[in-house]
């Protein structure tokens, strides 16, 4: 059960990552601060009027998808256990997710670098970015977890250990009859 509830607080945190800012980038002109602010989904803000030809990241809907399989999943799997597995899987696209945003804000920072700029670009991971690796974290241990299966119940009222049944040395036909029901047996008349 905690399993499945650290799934969907997983995918919650996965979504919600797709919402915060991506990454920024600020430049100072002349005492003018320019700043682009974009999130998963959309620019927020573009001060450079398309000159640095920046965009968003793009991780939102294959975040979104990953969180839909891991909620799923995590829903399902009390009707149907083998549905566990579907939380591994949308935690590993989480995973990939994050892997390939934080290697798009590097790629970023790399290509700004390589600019011959008088002035200092200074680009940051924004919280999305750090939220969906949080996320991602938070999903591989979820769906580890998730993949506990359910301790055997014992019914009440059973022994615990080894039961032993002792038989007699001679045979005592009062306990089953060889019928398996009881026959009366008249005794002969001569």
């Amino acid at each position: 059960m905690f399993g499945a509830v650290l799934v969907v607080v997983a995918a919650a945190l996965g979504v919600a990552a797709t919402f915060l800012s991506a990454y920024t980038v600020q430049v100072v002109v002349n005492g003018r601060t320019l700043r682009f602010e974009a999130t998963s989904w959309l620019v927020e803000r573009d001060d450079f009027r398309d000159v640095l030809m920046l965009e968003p990241l793009e991780f939102g809907e294959p975040a979104v998808a990953a969180a839909l399989i891991m909620a799923l999943s995590a829903v399902l799997a009390f009707r149907v256990p083998a549905v566990r597995v579907g939380s591994l899987l949308g935690a590993g696209l989480l995973a990939g997710v994050a892997w390939s945003a934080v290697t798009r804000v590097q790629g970023l920072v790399d290509r700004l670098a390589e600019l011959e700029s008088p002035v200092t670009i200074e680009v940051a991971q924004g919280d999305g970015v750090t939220m969906l690796i949080v996320a991602a974290g938070v999903a591989v241990v979820a769906a580890v977890l998730h993949q506990e299966l359910p301790r055997a119940v014992q019914a009440e009222g059973t022994a615990e250990g080894v039961v032993i049944h002792q038989i007699d040395d001679e045979a005592d036909d009062t306990d089953t009859p060889p019928y398996g029901y009881p026959v009366i047996v008249e005794p002969k008349s001569d």
